[in-house]
């Protein structure tokens, strides 16, 4: 689903530029939890938004499929992020006054799906998410557990076959922590989706695999893991065309 070849990546800073990825190369297929993990400007997430094609590598190649995103048009690269790709940032924007599922249900209505399918699909993505009871609260009202789910809920509504996740579980409890990666493990392989996941520390990433560890711009294996571990289950997703045409 999807292969980053030898993609590198600077940034300028005062009086020089910070290397941040340094021939990256990894390939994801459908139904993996692939993690990676490293300190805070390591460059997790400049690899994530190489990956969702938000921007561009100095170097390397991003494909989905096997088709290299620099050969898309921007018509369909647009496509491609809208219904393809979905993405959990750990600053996600939120339009004040919006309930959660009016939150979870815009990517629907921005791909110009049926308003009444749209809410329809918004709902069963919350319940799959086990959210479903924070359908009418407002962001001020959500926990930061509640609020993940929600991030999650409203990057799968979409029925995406790649799911990036930028730290989704970083800043909260172990129990929540462990939530959220069964949550992600049972989407893998239930739902069939490529999963890509970052975290400052492996303790998040134990169902990861294969799980690497990104320092100075490279990716490495930490080492052998001991096991994948259970999974929760995922509702299959139904096709695109019938939830858009229900």
């Amino acid at each position: 689903m999807l292969r980053i070849e030898e993609v590198s990546k600077r940034h300028a800073r005062p009086g020089g530029h910070k290397v941040a990825l340094d021939k990256v190369s990894l390939t994801l297929e459908r139904g993996e939890l692939a993690g990676i993990f490293g300190p805070s400007g390591s460059g997790k997430t400049t690899l994530l938004r190489i990956a969702a094609g938000l921007e561009r590598p100095d170097s390397g190649t991003v494909s989905y499929d096997g088709q290299p995103l620099a050969t898309m048009s921007a018509r369909e690269q647009g496509r491609v992020r809208r219904q393809d790709v979905g993405c959990v940032w750990a600053n996600e924007s939120w339009q004040p006054g919006f309930t959660v599922l009016q939150h979870v249900t815009i990517p629907l209505l921005v791909d110009r799906r049926d308003r009444r399918a749209a809410t329809r699909r918004a709902r069963e993505t919350l319940v799959a998410c086990e959210a479903e009871q924070c359908a009418a609260m407002e962001f001020d009202d959500l926990s930061d557990g509640e609020r993940q789910r929600v991030a999650i809920a409203r990057a799968l509504v979409i029925e995406p076959r790649l799911l990036l996740a930028d730290g989704p579980a970083s800043h909260l409890s172990l129990g929540e922590r462990e939530e959220i990666m069964y949550l992600l493990a049972g989407l893998a392989r239930e739902g069939d989706v490529a999963v890509l996941v970052t975290d400052n520390g492996d303790e998040t990433l134990l169902r990861a695999d294969p799980l690497l560890y990104l320092c100075d711009g490279r990716l490495v294996t930490p080492g052998p893991r001991s096991g994948r571990g259970t999974v929760v289950q995922f509702p299959k997703a139904r096709s695109r065309r019938t939830a858009a045409d229900a």
